[in-house]
């Protein structure tokens, strides 16, 4: 299980140290701030899945390296969908936005659902992590020698 809390804790203090600039890189690349966010979220399921095979010295350099990658493939699927004059999404309103006020409220969301991470129990951790790498309630179960009730009750804070 080290192996496993020290991939949480990289994660962890990988993204509260450069969550920020992870998200400027994104953007950087992005033809839009939602594309930006879609290209960072697909960057930290990568870096979740990986983070027991990075080196804690060198993720950060890595993980501005698969924003990067993650945005631009965001940005090419998002050309084939619109034409070259209309590439500048941020300039035209979102259908499926509401406003300014809504984004905010998701912002603050997200950061909450950080804070809440972070007050977890170490066996929530766990099975979060789990979870987050698809193994099934069973196979958590199996894995950590708990009952199957006792997953179901650790998970019920999803």
């Amino acid at each position: 299980m080290g192996d496993m809390e020290d991939s949480h804790d990289l994660v962890v203090r990988t993204i509260r140290e450069h969550a920020s600039a992870l998200l400027r890189t994104a953007r950087r690349h992005s033809l839009c701030a939602d594309d930006a966010h879609d290209a960072y979220q697909r960057a930290l399921e990568i870096f979740v899945r990986r983070a027991a095979t990075l080196d804690p010295d060198t993720v950060h350099r890595w993980l501005h390296v698969v924003v990067k990658h993650e945005a631009m493939a965001v940005r090419r699927a998002r050309l084939e969908l619109v034409a070259p004059e209309e590439a500048d999404l941020d300039a035209r309103p979102s259908e499926r936005d509401a406003d300014v006020d809504e984004r905010v409220v998701r912002w603050d969301r997200v950061a909450r659902s950080a804070e809440a991470l972070q007050r977890l129990k170490p066996q929530e951790v766990t099975a979060l992590w789990l979870k987050a790498q698809g193994l099934s309630y069973a196979e958590i179960a199996e894995r950590q020698r708990w009952t199957y009730t006792n997953v179901s009750c650790v998970l019920a804070i999803e």
